[in-house]
């Protein structure tokens, strides 16, 4: 019998132990102590075991599709998570093998598709070694079985890093605009916003927007709108600051889908690209990973990328493992092995966790993870800690596999905490791990925001931007910052945040969503009315960014807050 199939009929049993203990008592310092349930924790290597119920080539929050819709692991975020279509179908994406030459990799993709819709799955798109599709909860681990199938995981999806703007006066771009420019005529510069959803956008036609702008989805469903506003807020901005820009709008769903956009926007030879979105667990954070790829696609083609820098640095947490008390759990402080947050009614939460066990990425993979963690979620009812979700991923050094736990997306109709714990599975070192959480009111325990730069504004060849308060020139409290896990300064520049648009109102458009089209619109804009290259235009924002942190770049403002006059 599978080992899959034996562990997850003793997890449900040994969690609701672990649950009814737990409930048994109150919580002391948040510990997490399996010997309440009988475990000898003299025998660590060997207790995890009964716990690891993950496949090792599929995500394991995939698996929780494949039984009725009861007990622990009933969540209904666990859909809504990996994008299930119906009740009926999860999509996902397979990773296939890309060895061999081209008419092998070609025979490898074709027969891939060719089981999965035998096994009553549909193909929504390929790019490369990946191939996005619909696929029955039950076929799964069938699928996984496959020559040629790497891994079966959920989709990457990006988060948004959340009238005339106020920040075109304060940058000095309404000085600009009056003048005679050197491309209007023949040929504009061509801004992209490449983002989520543009619902409104026609609204805006002829007065927030253009007149014209193009317009392409490269979601499976080809909804241009999407139900999200976000990238006509975004796109607002840039109107503002560029008024004689040709205005791309440019929606997708996943990392497939972004690779075929971002192969349009080559192909249309537009000048900028503004992404006000983060890809958590998606590389590194040193700039390197499929998603920092497609930016480097970008500057090679002569594509300025412009980014935000992030929302995260009060929902960001790192730090080298640690266990003083030997029972394998990580210890945030003296007895706390659960790190919290508060999470408003009805509103969605969950957390990314990845570790320094990448390896190199060689532009297909990455290396092949040895350390295994496991993260647990749990949520706070009235003094106990209720277990909620177990994500247990193999990282025993198979293709594929990457130094990722992900939990499903969860909410209540009270506000309450939730929390998450650590666990050292199997692993030879004490790795650094790093955590970003979504849904957080208010900072997260034990916060740290050094480090909480999104992905891919940790790419060199990406104008990383930060967020400023449009009247006062601080920083936000929840701006990203660097420095980059190699090392390096970001975010590149800031701009002003809490700025108005007709999309969102006045003064109500914050994040450093609305900090990144600022800098994208300058950049068209000094396109447009100079002789420049794109390069250059980038030195020049730099270079007259006004500078409000530590003397010269630093990871707060980076070289400082837009500015575009002398």
């Amino acid at each position: 019998m599978p080992k899959r199939s034996l562990t997850f009929r003793i997890i449900v049993p040994v969690l609701f132990l672990l649950s009814v203990a737990l409930a048994a008592t109150a919580p002391s310092g948040d510990s997490v102590d399996f010997q309440q349930i009988g475990l000898d924790r003299s025998s660590l290597v060997n207790y995890p075991l009964l716990l690891k119920t993950s496949h090792p080539t599929i995500d394991s929050p995939l698996l929780d599709f494949r039984f009725p819709p009861t007990g622990l692991f009933s969540n209904p975020s666990a859909a809504r998570a990996t994008d299930a279509s119906g009740g009926d179908f999860v999509r996902i994406v397979i990773e296939t093998t890309a060895a061999g030459g081209t008419a092998s990799r070609a025979a490898a993709l074709s027969a891939v598709r060719f089981r999965t819709v035998s096994l009553g799955g549909r193909v929504e798109t390929t790019f490369g070694p990946l191939i996005q599709a619909l696929l029955p909860p039950d076929a799964l681990e069938t699928l996984a079985a496959f020559p040629f199938v790497v891994r079966l995981r959920r989709p990457y999806l990006p988060r948004p890093a959340v009238v005339l703007s106020e920040g075109v006066a304060q940058s000095g771009a309404d000085l600009w605009t009056s003048l005679s420019g050197y491309r209007t005529i023949g040929r504009r510069v061509k801004i992209a916003v490449l983002d989520l959803g543009f619902k409104g956008y026609r609204g805006l036609l002829g007065t927030e927007l253009p007149a014209a702008v193009v317009v392409r989805s490269f979601r499976a469903d080809r909804d241009i709108e999407a139900g999200i506003v976000h990238g006509a807020a975004c796109a607002e901005i840039i109107r503002d600051m560029a008024p004689d820009a040709e205005l791309y709008l440019v929606n997708f769903s996943t990392d497939v889908e972004h690779h075929e956009a971002v192969n349009y926007l080559v192909g249309e030879k537009v000048d900028i690209v503004c992404s006000a979105l983060g890809w958590p667990n998606t590389g590194p954070g040193n700039g390197s990973g499929p998603i920092c790829d497609d930016v480097k696609k970008c500057a090679a083609a002569g594509i300025l990328w412009v980014n935000a820098a992030g929302d995260d640095a009060e929902k960001h947490w790192e730090a080298a493992f640690a266990d003083t008390n030997g029972d394998s759990f990580h210890d945030f402080a003296a007895d706390d092995e659960i790190l919290q947050w508060w999470v408003p009614a009805d509103t969605w939460t969950g957390a990314a966790l990845n570790w320094d066990d990448w390896g190199t990425w060689d532009g297909a993979a990455f290396g092949k993870p040895t350390q295994d963690y496991d993260l647990l979620l749990w949520r706070r009812n009235g003094t106990i800690w209720e277990l909620l979700q177990y994500c247990n991923d193999f990282q025993n050094g198979l293709a594929g596999q990457k130094p990722v736990e992900e939990t499903s997306l969860w909410k209540t109709n009270i506000g309450t905490y939730y929390g998450v714990s650590f666990l050292k599975f199997n692993a030879s070192r004490n790795v650094k791990l790093e955590l970003f959480v979504q849904g957080a009111s208010g900072p997260v325990e034990y916060a740290v925001a050094a480090g909480s730069l999104a992905i891919p504004a940790d790419a060199a060849e990406a104008v990383a931007v930060g967020a400023t308060d449009w009247s006062t020139d601080t920083i936000q409290s929840y701006s990203s910052r660097g420095p980059t896990a190699d090392g390096r300064i970001k975010p590149d520049l800031s701009a002003p945040a809490g700025v108005s648009t007709a999309t969102y109102g006045a003064r109500s458009f914050a994040g450093t969503s609305a900090s990144a089209p600022h800098v994208a619109g300058a950049l068209g804009l000094l396109l447009s009315k100079t002789l420049f290259t794109p390069t250059q235009v980038r030195k020049i924002l730099e270079s007259r960014a006004l500078d409000l942190g530590a003397t010269g770049k630093d990871n707060l403002y980076g070289f400082g807050r837009l500015k575009l006059t002398k």
